[in-house]
């Protein structure tokens, strides 16, 4: 089957999913880390990656998001693929709640198109939702007088399980690397009586266009400046996301803008973007605050990552400079 024919009926697929329920935790999205926001980016290029890094999302005084996350991902020869593994630590601050997220993901090889090519993915993660320790410690201790129940979210710990599988596709041509994620997580509620299982839980799309790196030629870079214009739009039932992101690299320096759209709070963050590398070394730090008067609160965002990058190495002990092959 053609490429351009599988495409379309994933598409179709995700259409047709998005009337069924499903739940993603905190509206984040992450501004370095690739395979975060699409797994199909999992050992892209056959290179070898590790990041870690810390999201923020200020709302209002009774809406506060923040995740920690690592990432780690690689080609495999012997899977024929790329494979990712992830774990994040969120916090979802108006109901007290602590998410812990692991998850593996696999990609396809690339199959060759007629102007680039194209990769499909899977990942599946599971995340374990508890009462946020300290509340839970402080329960029966710090309470309000005359207040006999525990503090929010309740008295139990475990909350609730939920299992995110996500389907994706990138295909990476000369001008533009583009993409579709879906999502259709599962739900399993510990305490059904509690408001946990009250909660919707929308599917989710992610959308992910980028203009290719022009400045370089078979992995050397042939300009000093490489620009970079980003565009993600994340859509789910209660959280509708987008983000224009726009930088510049200049050997071991990155600046940039991005416009950050919260259409369902009505918050839009206007920030900057500025990296520093050395060798395989990355760091990237991301912040904006929402925009007065077109921003129903100024809300806040950022993001501190760390990249480690592991370049492929194509090494022959008899051809020293010859291109590996199968």
């Amino acid at each position: 089957m053609k490429p351009g024919i599988k495409i379309w009926l994933f598409i179709g697929f995700l259409i047709t999913s998005g009337f069924i329920h499903a739940q993603n935790e905190s509206p984040l999205l992450s501004f370095s880390n690739p395979i975060m926001i699409n797994p199909a980016f999992a050992g892209f290029d056959n290179q070898t990656s590790f990041y870690v890094g810390n999201q923020y999302y200020y709302i209002d005084s009774a809406q506060a998001f923040n995740l920690l996350y690592f990432t780690y991902d690689t080609y495999s020869e012997k899977l024929n693929g790329g494979i990712g593994l992830l774990f994040r630590q969120g916090i979802i601050g108006n109901r007290n709640i602590s998410t812990t997220e692991m998850g593996f993901a696999y990609s396809s090889i690339p199959r060759k198109t007629n102007n680039g090519n194209i990769r499909f993915a899977a990942n599946m993660n599971f995340v374990l939702a508890t009462k946020h320790w300290y509340v839970g410690a402080l329960d029966g201790i710090m309470i309000d007088p005359g207040q006999t129940e525990p503090n929010a979210p309740g008295e139990e710990f475990l909350r609730y399980l939920l299992l995110k599988p996500h389907l994706s596709f990138l295909w990476d041509t000369r001008a533009v690397t583009w993409g579709i994620t879906a999502g259709y997580p599962l739900r399993v509620n510990f305490n059904a009586d509690s408001l946990d299982a009250q909660q919707k839980s929308p599917a989710t799309f992610t959308l992910y266009i980028s203009k290719n790196h022009e400045g370089y030629k078979k992995g050397l870079r042939s300009r000093p400046f490489v620009f970079v214009p980003e565009l993600i739009v994340h859509y789910r039932e209660d959280f509708i996301f987008s983000r224009i992101h726009a930088y510049i690299e200049h050997t071991n320096i990155t600046f940039g803008t991005f416009l950050q759209s919260d259409f369902s709070n009505n918050i839009h963050v206007l920030g900057g973007t500025f990296g520093i590398a050395g060798g395989n070394f990355r760091i990237d730090l991301n912040g904006g605050a929402g925009v007065p008067g077109i921003s129903d609160n100024t809300g806040f965002c950022g993001e501190l990552s760390l990249k480690l990058l592991v370049p492929r190495v194509d090494y022959s002990k008899i051809n020293p400079w010859a291109t590996k092959t199968k």
